[in-house]
């Protein structure tokens, strides 16, 4: 991407192309499109992209306007004009995007960053950038086709009324008159508002309409402001196949479209939401603020009425009529009312509207949630699930792959045969294959290690001898390729020493392999011997007869529980 600064300048890919056409003709080759020209003409769109206002057109934000969001107009000749004082919310970097085909920026005005191919500045922007595709941009969607009915609804001046959702044909509210919208799919003709009307939707609802919608001055629409669910301004969707006029003073929170016709506000309009239409034009003094994700399609709204009650049936009656109302019926005792805790017992409703409690399941009563790789939760006996313990997934055979599914459970899988295991053998059928001298054990932390310490002299003293020997390898749990040394004559030093208990001190492979004696025989590699390290070193030493039988590529004293293991082949 690269951005300017600049009062005014355009793109023509149509001149770039004619250029290179008439170069061709010469005898020279024509020369190469710089790596600067090709960012500026295929700059990518900012992400991520949130279009409070799209026109398809035009869009025009009236004098002393203030709009939070991205605006953009997204036909192939569309153009945003920010007109003298106007403002779009900018703050380094974060914030308001203007994109269309031509951009227009009036005295005193300012912007976030301009994405545009004609691009005119008189005030101020906070960045642009030159050559945006218009078809790059979210299109107007086509809308959905309304089906209204022929009942009109009129509300009188001052008066209140509640409607359901079904077909109508035109909607319309005299003087402080208010209407409350129950959720659901409202299909008309028309809707008009006077002068300080309120449409107040309590749910979710999609308003259908095949003509305009008009409001006067001072009105409003947006959520009901005493519901059960509160809902904001995405929940409200009005679809209009004409106009859509919105008065002086009014307030409006919802996502509006006009596909083919205008969006129009007065002056001093709070618009809250989003507008996408083929015109858009902003009267002065307004305030735009971006709220929520505007969707292409009209999205499913849930059953209206909802008390949050699953012992009631809800239902809406009077849809398609002047008038409607909530019902919220009892349901049949017996019901159930489960709240998805088995442990607090199966809750039921008891004819009159309310859910009764369950009777607690008995302590040790599965509750499980499906997931094997988390253990097995179990009731407490006092109506809470508690967490299981989670299966252990490693098997310790350096010749399988461990994982655990949270359905099928936990499973080991056999390295195929010739697998390098331990960093001293291969694997055959799934075990690890070793020839020489091996002394491999488990340690528990701060767990007792006489066994640990009798299978170490029993390596020492019977299974290495006097021989000559090719390497020597240290490893373990948490280093599976461990340290080897590959030098025989070195390998053979260290291997005797272990075996004779003597001391000794061999450089090989870069490391240097120390033998001495820490309670019994100790092999260590590149620290003392009856050393405690803290960091991730190698230290072997069973015999100590406290908790520091040493670790490999751990700590050394109070290390974790580990396999650790020595050959000399």
């Amino acid at each position: 991407m690269s951005t300017h600064r600049f009062a005014s300048f355009s793109v023509s890919l149509i001149a770039l192309t004619t250029t290179l056409s008439t170069l061709s003709c010469t005898t020279e080759a024509p020369p190469a499109t710089g790596a600067a020209e090709q960012e500026v003409i295929n700059a990518p769109l900012p992400d991520p992209l949130n279009l409070t206002l799209n026109g398809k057109t035009s869009v025009t934000i009236g004098p002393f306007t203030q709009v939070s969001g991205d605006v953009a107009a997204s036909g192939p000749k569309g153009s945003v004009l920010f007109d003298v004082a106007s403002s779009q919310y900018y703050y380094y970097g974060y914030g308001g995007n203007v994109l269309a085909s031509t951009v227009d920026v009036n005295i005193q005005a300012s912007v976030g960053h301009i994405y545009g191919n004609l691009i005119t500045v008189d005030g101020s922007a906070g960045s642009q950038t030159l050559g945006l595709d218009p078809a790059a941009l979210p299109p107007i969607p086509a809308g959905t086709a309304a089906a209204p009915g022929t009942t009109n609804v009129s509300v009188p001046a001052n008066q209140a009324r509640q409607l359901c959702p079904g077909q109508y044909g035109a909607i319309s509210l005299a003087a402080g008159a208010t209407l409350n919208l129950n959720g659901g799919v409202y299909d008309l003709t028309k809707l008009t508002l006077a002068d300080g009307a309120k449409l107040e939707p309590s749910e979710p609802v999609v308003l259908l309409i095949s003509g305009n919608m008009t409001t006067g001055t001072g009105a409003f629409v947006g959520p009901y402001p005493d519901v059960v669910n509160p809902i904001t301004a995405g929940d409200i969707r009005i679809e209009a196949g004409g106009n859509i006029t919105i008065g002086d003073s009014t307030q409006v929170r919802a996502h509006l479209l006009a596909p083919t016709g205008k969006l129009t506000t007065g002056k001093s309009t709070n618009l809250t939401g989003a507008g996408w239409a083929k015109i858009i034009n902003i009267g002065p003094q307004s305030n735009v603020i971006g709220e929520g994700t505007f969707s292409a399609v009209a999205p499913s709204v849930p059953p209206p009425c909802n008390d949050n009650n699953a012992c009631t049936a809800d239902t809406c009656v009077g849809g398609g009529t002047a008038f409607g109302s909530c019902r919220n019926a009892p349901v049949p005792s017996g019901t159930s009312c489960a709240d998805g805790n088995l442990c607090n017992g199966a809750e039921t409703c008891n004819g009159a509207g309310t859910c009764e409690p369950g009777t607690p399941l008995a302590a040790g009563a599965s509750c499980a949630d499906g997931n094997a790789c988390n253990g097995a939760e179990t009731c407490n006996g006092s109506g809470t699930c508690e967490p299981g313990t989670p299966p252990v997934v490693s098997d310790d055979n350096s010749c399988t792959t461990d994982s655990c599914d949270p359905t099928a459970g936990v499973s080991h899988v056999a390295l195929p045969d010739g697998s390098t295991c331990s960093g001293i053998g291969v694997c055959e059928a799934g075990t690890c294959s070793v020839q020489g001298a091996v002394y491999s054990a488990d340690f528990f932390q701060f767990g007792d290690t006489t066994n640990q310490c009798n299978s170490w002299n029993d390596f020492l003293n019977n299974q290495v001898v006097d021989n000559s020997y090719s390497r020597v390898t240290m490893s373990g749990t948490f280093d599976l390729t461990g340290i080897t040394c590959n030098d025989p004559a070195s390998a053979t030093q260290i291997c005797q020493a272990i075996h004779q208990g003597n001391s000794a001190s061999v450089s090989c492979g870069g490391h240097t392999w120390n033998v001495g004696q820490c309670g019994g025989t100790e092999l260590s590699i590149d620290i003392g011997t009856c050393f405690c390290s803290f960091g991730a070193e190698h230290t072997v030493r069973p015999c100590t007869g406290f908790d520091d039988w040493g670790g490999v590529n751990t700590e050394t004293c109070d290390g974790p529980s580990q396999t650790m293991t020595v050959a000399c082949q």
